[in-house]
C-alpha cells in the first residue's frame, strides 16, 4: 500500500538527518527533487517506485563474525532505535506477519505444518506467548524499530571483521515494543549447534551501553526470542505450501530456526534472563 511506502521512505528521511553508529541507505531524489514516482503496469494497476542508495560492505554469517562484531551490533542497533524514537507515522502499526506482538496471528496459518509434532510444538510455544507475554507488552517502551536484523542485512567494512558498515532492508519496519527488535537479532545469534548464547550475550552488552534494559524487557526477552524462531518456522511452511516447487529453499530458515528453538528454547527462561543480566552487569 502506497501509505506503507510512504512509511518507509518517511523513516529513511528521519534517518538522513540523525546520528547513528552505521550507515543506512538514502532515498535518491528524482530529477525534480521527488521521493518517488508513480508507473502503470501492464495490468493497468499503479505502483509506488523508490530508489534507495547502495551501501558498501560484507555480509557475514553468525558463525564467522570476529569476536567483537557482536558488541558493534547491538551499539548499533540502540543507536538506531535511538534515532528513530522521535519518528511517527500514522501508517506506522499495519499488519506485519513478522511482527512478534502479533504471534498470536500465526495459529490460522498451523495448519500448514504437516508434522503433527512440530505443530504441537509451535502451538504450545504460542499459548505461552499468549498467557505469559502478550498481556504484559502494553507495559513496556514503544517505537518504530527495525525489526529484522538478521545476518543479511548487516553490513562489515571489507578490511575490518568486527566494524560494522551499515545496516539496510526496512522493509520489515513496524511500531512495536522496542524489545522485540533487540529478540529478532538475539533469534540470530544463538543460532549455533552447541547451544552457545556468547554471540547474543555479547550483542546485549553493546546494545545496553547505549540503550539500557528494563527489568520487564530483560524477562520478557528470552520468550520473544523464541517466538521470533516460531514466527521464521510457520512462515516459512506457510509459504513452502504455497510454493512447492521451491520448498527446499524456503525451508532452509525453518530448519535453523529450529535448531535453536530446540537448544535455546530447552533453558528456563527466568535462569536465560539472570545469565543476560549478569552478563551485562559484570562486562560493562
Amino acid at each position: 500500500a502506497e501509505a506503507i511506502t510512504d512509511f518507509q521512505i518517511a523513516a529513511l528521511l528521519h534517518l538522513e538527518n540523525s546520528a547513528i553508529a552505521a550507515r543506512v541507505p538514502t532515498v535518491v531524489r528524482t530529477i525534480d527533487g521527488s521521493t518517488r514516482i508513480h508507473v502503470s503496469a501492464q495490468d493497468g494497476r499503479t505502483h509506488t517506485a523508490r530508489v534507495l542508495s547502495w551501501l558498501p560492505g560484507e555480509v557475514r554469517r553468525p558463525e564467522s563474525l570476529g569476536a567483537n562484531a557482536p558488541y558493534r551490533m547491538g551499539e548499533m542497533l540502540a543507536s538506531l532505535g535511538a534515532a528513530l524514537r522521535s519518528f511517527e507515522h500514522p501508517a506506522s502499526d499495519y499488519p506485519l506477519l513478522w511482527d512478534i506482538k502479533r504471534a498470536s496471528g500465526l495459529r490460522e496459518l498451523l495448519d500448514t505444518v504437516a508434522d503433527p509434532a512440530l505443530r504441537d510444538l509451535l502451538a504450545a510455544h504460542l499459548d505461552t506467548f499468549a498467557s505469559d507475554v502478550e498481556p504484559r507488552l502494553p507495559e513496556l517502551r514503544w517505537q518504530v524499530i527495525h525489526n529484522d536484523l538478521n545476518p543479511g542485512n548487516v553490513l562489515f567494512e571489507t578490511d575490518k571483521v568486527d566494524q560494522v558498515a551499515g545496516i539496510i532492508d526496512f522493509g520489515d519496519m513496524i511500531r512495536s515494543p522496542l524489545i522485540n527488535d533487540v529478540a529478532v537479532a538475539c533469534a540470530y545469534l544463538c543460532r549455533k549447534d552447541d547451544g552457545s548464547i556468547t554471540d547474543m550475550l555479547e550483542f546485549l552488552r553493546g546494545y545496553n551501553a547505549v540503550t539500557a534494559l528494563t527489568r520487564d524487557e530483560f524477562e520478557l526477552l528470552p520468550y520473544l526470542v523464541k517466538t521470533r524462531n516460531v514466527t521464521t518456522v510457520v512462515i516459512s511452511h506457510w509459504r513452502a505450501s504455497m510454493y512447492p516447487d521451491n520448498r527446499r529453499y524456503i525451508l532452509r530458515s525453518a530448519d535453523r530456526a529450529l535448531r535453536t528453538l530446540n537448544t535455546f528454547g530447552q533453558r528456563p527462561p527466568a535462569a536465560v534472563t539472570r545469565e543476560m543480566q549478569e552478563y551485562c552487569e559484570n562486562h560493562d
